[in-house]
């Protein structure tokens, strides 16, 4: 009886022994499948990072990653072991940094694909609205050259084609403002991310600007009914397109073009065939407007020599009223006058300066010398000359009477 005992307590013991060992291995086990099944999905999360193509990917990605971080916190001593010297900390930071970059990086590529899309938008409207103002201003001289038998036709097409010339310089005036604002201040990494949308834009703004200048050129040659006006207009229009250019010209070329050099030289030699063009019209168109208002001015070819054929002038008929003193050089003196403050200085002047023709200090010269004028060109009153005759001859009758006396 005793050895059956001993014998049952020792099989139970073995039992127990082997159930102990069998636990101790399924416990093993278990705690070897974690750390794999954690090791699995922390790299399939790094490689879904790594793969991901938009930010809504991305946001399913952090979902998971949230899922990850919650399923093992209860195993973190259990993994930290197991992935020493790295941590189950330092694992889910590792994801959710690579998943920030990842996130910063596509939410960059959208906001430039934003950029491409407003900027192709703005390019498309710009060329339209531009075309637009072209096609009516060749239609316009077209008709003008139709209607010169029709005077008070030609006269009402003259006014509307010079009203679309104002309103496509106010338009340009606009574009140029605008890129001022954009382009004339630029960080290197906006810089970067424009010069990266350009290569996907089949024309971008120093293409216009090239655009721009070749119709101004080819408008400025082939224009027809324009006077002293106009011509004004189109060189105050210059300056000021030049002077925008050199502010941003060069920061435009470098993000917008592979060539920079190059292309910054083709916008230089289109604004000099610009200028070029306008010389060739302007000089003539301020000679007649001067000759139309019969005064005849030494030939001038620059803004220097118009500057000193005016005050040639002046100088001319100064000299000539103090001379003469007749009444016909203070017809010649209100006559400038009035052509010199009413249209020069009243109609032109902003043009003049702002078009580098005239200074104000060349036109503040020139109102002096018009004092000048004034002052010699006004006659000597036949009164006057009457008094001082009487006052002669009363002065001669004193003296003979004071002789005879003695």
């Amino acid at each position: 009886m005793d050895k059956m005992m001993k014998r049952t307590f020792s099989t139970l013991f073995a039992l127990i022994l082997i159930a102990a060992s069998v636990s101790n291995v399924e416990a093993q086990q278990s705690d070897y499948d974690t750390i794999q099944d954690f090791r699995a999905e922390y790299q399939q999360l790094l490689e879904s990072v790594e793969r991901a193509a938009s930010t809504d990917e991305l946001n399913e990605i952090a979902a998971s990653i949230d899922a990850l971080e919650s399923d093992y916190r209860g195993y973190a001593d259990l993994i930290n072991a197991a992935i020493y010297p790295d941590t189950y900390s330092s694992r889910i930071a590792t994801l959710r940094s690579w998943h920030a970059d990842a996130v910063e990086h596509y939410r960059s590529i959208e906001e430039l694909n934003e950029r491409v899309d407003e900027l192709r938008s703005e390019v498309e409207s710009f060329q339209a609205d531009l075309a637009e103002m072209d096609a009516r201003a060749v239609e316009l001289r077209r008709e003008i050259e139709e209607s010169q038998a029709n005077e008070r036709r030609l006269s009402g097409l003259v006014r509307e084609y010079r009203e679309n010339l104002e309103a496509r310089d106010e338009f340009v005036t606009d574009f140029l403002e605008d890129l001022l604002k954009r382009y004339e201040v630029l960080d290197a990494a906006t810089a970067d991310e424009l010069a990266e949308a350009a290569e996907r834009l089949e024309d971008n703004p120093v293409d216009l600007v090239k655009t721009i200048l070749g119709e101004y050129i080819n408008f400025t040659n082939e224009a027809t009914g324009l006077n002293a006006y106009d011509y004004l207009r189109m060189s105050t229009q210059h300056a000021y397109f030049n002077d925008v250019w050199q502010r941003i010209g060069e920061r435009l070329t470098q993000v917008f073009d592979a060539d920079p050099v190059q292309s910054h030289q083709e916008v230089t030699d289109l604004l000099a065939n610009w200028n070029a063009a306008i010389d060739n019209r302007i000089w003539g168109a301020l000679d007649s407007a001067f000759a139309q208002n019969d005064i005849s001015l030494d030939n001038f070819t620059d803004a220097g020599t118009f500057f000193n054929s005016l005050t040639s002038y002046i100088r001319a008929q100064t000299e000539t009223a103090i001379d003469r003193n007749s009444e016909e050089d203070l017809e010649q003196y209100r006559n400038f006058s009035r052509f010199w403050n009413q249209t020069v200085k009243g109609e032109w002047g902003e043009y003049l300066m702002n078009g580098n023709i005239l200074t104000y200090e060349q036109m503040s010269q020139i109102d002096s010398q018009l004092e000048e004028w004034n002052e010699a060109a006004v006659p000597v009153s036949n009164l006057m000359l009457i008094l001082f005759l009487i006052s002669v001859a009363v002065i001669i009758g004193l003296v003979v009477a004071l002789v005879r006396k003695k």
